[in-house]
């Protein structure tokens, strides 16, 4: 689990809004990472703290593996 501060919330040239999120590494350096907002919990503003998890989507990665080895057999004439 990593724990993000959101830093700021802006808005983009193409009218997309984007929260900037500071995750601090090991070695005391800060990531930023520019998320849209709607990615967030409800609510979410400036100066909030956030959990972020990464979880494996091991059925979206069986169906892409799929999709692309037909595309593949496809090509090739199979």
């Amino acid at each position: 689990m990593i724990r993000a501060f959101v830093d700021r919330i802006e808005t983009t040239d193409t009218e997309r809004t984007l929260a900037v999120l500071l995750i601090r590494l090991p070695d005391g350096d800060y990531l930023q990472w520019l998320c849209p907002v709607e990615w967030l919990p409800p609510a979410t503003r400036e100066g909030d703290w956030l959990r972020v998890e990464f979880t494996q989507d091991r059925e979206t990665q069986a169906k892409m593996r799929s999709e692309i080895e037909s595309l593949l057999q496809e090509l090739q004439g199979e």
